[in-house]
């Protein structure tokens, strides 16, 4: 099965702390690296070519869900209705109304693809038509992000775009031929009959079916061949991150690209929208073979048949060496150890070393090379600037008083690492407010009333963050909620997945609603800025933040355009700045800093 769920009466590590290949690669490349970026959470400048691979990729997966059968080359490419999906996003095995295909009725034979090339030609007018909607979907998302770097359109090439997508269409009509000429009987006249994987490659359909509506008799057909070869991919309908394939002792994760199953053989594909010339190839390598492990992990030590790499840009398949028995168990004590060093507990920065790996050079096609490397590693990193074995020659802050211009006092700052992000606080319900999204209000007797929303329903460990049927007057304790006071003086605590509602007894330990800390005075460097534009109807917005670090810890800080004041547009990376009076709010494992009106940016000189 590519898709191996959690067991929540076993999971003890929970979905925050699972390993990943993407992690390991980068702790190889730089412990340092890996710590700015899994534990202070720093993002990466967002350039449009990120997401140009992921629309090439969309864009290939949504054609192999497509059935030649049932659409014409030039429909329109949403004629498929959207998956049914579950609570947690996954394809809903409950669903009993039709399923997407379903809901199309069979072309006549005659509009069919007959042969390799009509069939061809078919997937590659598909591709097409879904790239156009996968790039401008991507262009927007792109746009709405707040690290967004680059102009897409000078830095995305369509044509390119479409023919990496093409790339892709042809290297998957290499496995139908495959198919075509040789899969046995048996297995053909097993997917006749309506035979499915516990996870089926997405088609459009259910779960199970008597037989297939497309089936024929005698030897196997073009249009067979493609139902049959079709791959297991990430239904492009799913949510993020909802079809991993989780080790059985719930410590490492992956999700694949393609997974084909026909012949009884197992290949796993990793595709890149790339030429494969850079010194990520030689992280593909150890994705694919980390993915080796987590199959055989998973299907009780099964070996993989086949691992490749598809690097559309250079139209070329990297084949990678299957792992034997005696290397998959190295690479499974390898990352289980890892996971022991990083994730089990969080490592402080004295244990990620600034030790960045020498760069590698490849050629097209992820072939290895022996030219010189153009750049260091830490030339071509995004956190040179402020790290000791880059461009920052200086001490970082950490908390400390300043006197600020036009302030009597001085003012204290709060080590970034010692600010309290949750809060645990006691109070009777005063009222429960059902709607589309649930919120309860809560009193402490007559002096103070606060309102709780409600943002998840599910706790991370499991159960529900709200009891059933509150009532009004029951005593209730709100534990671990971040908490904010607004402009108005208006006391709100927000329920999440690392946060509950259980009721308490008389008796019980109360803490009052005055207890939590509402606002901080923090001091740092700033390691980048960041800006989210749009258009609502009142008009035009902007909100605008940074990356605060100082010697222990981080904080992204965002807040409306108007309340940075005027310093804000003259930040650099790298310069220290005091900001007081910012509020705390977040969501999971991620906290930010709010601006308000009250609050203040200034930046510190030498």
């Amino acid at each position: 099965m590519p898709v191996r769920l959690p067991d929540p009466e076993q999971d003890f590590v929970g979905p925050y702390n699972r390993l990943s290949a993407s992690q390991v690669n980068t702790w190889k490349a730089c412990p340092r690296l890996w710590y700015y970026e899994k534990v202070r959470r720093f993002v990466m400048p967002q350039i449009p070519i990120l997401f140009v691979g992921r629309a090439v990729e969309e864009a290939i997966c949504k054609t192999l869900k497509e059935s030649p059968a049932l659409i014409v080359a030039t429909a329109p490419a949403d004629i498929y209705s959207q998956t049914p999906l579950d609570e947690e996003g996954r394809p809903n095995r409950e669903h009993e109304s039709k399923w997407p295909a379903e809901e199309l009725l069979l072309l006549p034979e005659s509009k069919w693809p007959s042969d390799k090339k009509s069939l061809h030609d078919w997937a590659n007018k598909r591709v097409l038509s879904h790239l156009a909607v996968s790039l401008e979907a991507m262009r927007l998302e792109w746009f709405k992000h707040d690290r967004k770097a680059g102009d897409w359109d000078l830095d995305v090439d369509i044509e390119r775009c479409a023919m990496m997508a093409v790339n892709g269409i042809k290297m998957h009509m290499e496995e139908i031929e495959a198919c075509f000429l040789s899969i046995d009987d048996e297995e053909v006249e097993a997917w006749r009959s309506g035979h499915r994987h516990h996870w089926p490659a997405p088609d459009g359909r259910g779960f199970t079916m008597e037989s297939h509506p497309i089936a024929a008799t005698g030897p196997i057909g073009w249009i067979e061949a493609w139902e049959i070869a079709r791959p297991w991919f990430v239904d492009p309908d799913a949510k993020p991150f909802m079809m991993n394939a989780v080790h059985p002792e719930h410590w490492f994760q992956g999700e694949y690209d393609l997974v084909y199953r026909w012949g009884g053989q197992i290949k796993i594909v990793d595709i890149k929208a790339s030429l494969g010339n850079s010194d990520r190839s030689g992280d593909y390598v150890e994705q694919l073979r980390m993915y080796a492990y987590l199959w055989w992990s998973t299907h009780e030590e099964e070996h993989v048949d086949a691992l490749e790499i598809w690097y559309l840009a250079a139209d070329s398949k990297k084949i990678i060496q299957v792992p034997n028995e005696d290397e998959l168990n190295a690479i499974g004590v390898e990352l289980k150890s890892l996971w022991s060093e990083l994730r089990e507990e969080t490592p402080d920065i004295e244990r990620c070393p600034a030790e960045p790996a020498p760069m590698r050079t490849f050629g097209p096609g992820g072939i290895p090379s022996e030219e010189e490397p153009s750049k260091t590693r830490c030339e071509r990193c995004d956190w040179s600037h402020i790290c000791p074995k880059g461009e920052w020659d200086d001490v970082h802050p950490n908390g400390g008083s300043f006197h600020l211009p036009g302030l009597v006092t001085e003012t204290e700052g709060t080590p970034l690492n010692e600010i309290k992000t949750r809060h645990t606080v006691t109070g009777r319900v005063h009222a429960v407010i059902n709607g589309r999204q649930q919120r309860i209000t809560i009193s402490e007797g007559n002096s103070a009333f606060a309102d709780v929303q409600i943002k998840a329903t599910e706790f991370k460990d499991g159960g529900p963050t709200i009891p059933d049927d509150l009532k009004k007057g029951e005593l209730v304790q709100i534990e671990n909620a971040f908490f904010q006071i607004n402009y108005k003086g208006a006391l709100t605590f927000k329920v999440d997945p690392f946060a509950r509602i259980v009721r308490i007894q008389d008796g019980d330990e109360e803490v009052s609603l005055h207890t939590p800390r509402a606002r901080w005075d923090v001091i740092g460097t700033v390691v980048y800025r960041t800006e989210k534009r749009g258009v609502s109807a009142r008009g035009d917005w902007c909100r605008k933040g940074l990356m605060l670090m100082d010697e222990h810890g981080s904080l992204k800080i965002e807040g409306w355009q108007a309340d940075w004041g005027p310093q804000y547009d003259m930040l650099t990376p790298g310069d220290k700045v005091v900001i007081t009076n910012i509020g705390i709010d977040g969501w999971a494992a991620l906290a930010r800093g709010e601006m308000y009106r009250a609050s203040r940016l200034h930046i510190l000189h030498d």
